[in-house]
């Protein structure tokens, strides 16, 4: 017979699943030929993202950061 604290913690854990469930963490490819983030031109046309890995960094840093 579960009591009061395993009845919550299942409902805590049932919410974050839930909510974990519905956060989108796709990333689209980049396929403007520029830097997402200094907006500099990529010569490879692969759907990179960044540059470079400086500009990769700053951008998750920042992003991180909100």
């Amino acid at each position: 017979m579960a009591d009061e604290a395993d009845l919550a913690n299942d409902e805590i854990e049932h919410q974050l699943k839930r909510k974990l469930d519905s956060i989108n963490t796709d990333t689209p490819e980049n396929d403007t030929g520029k830097c997402i983030w200094c907006d500099a031109s990529i010569k490879e046309k692969d759907g990179r993202r960044w540059c470079s890995i400086e500009c990769r960094d700053e951008h998750q840093w920042y992003a991180n950061k909100l």
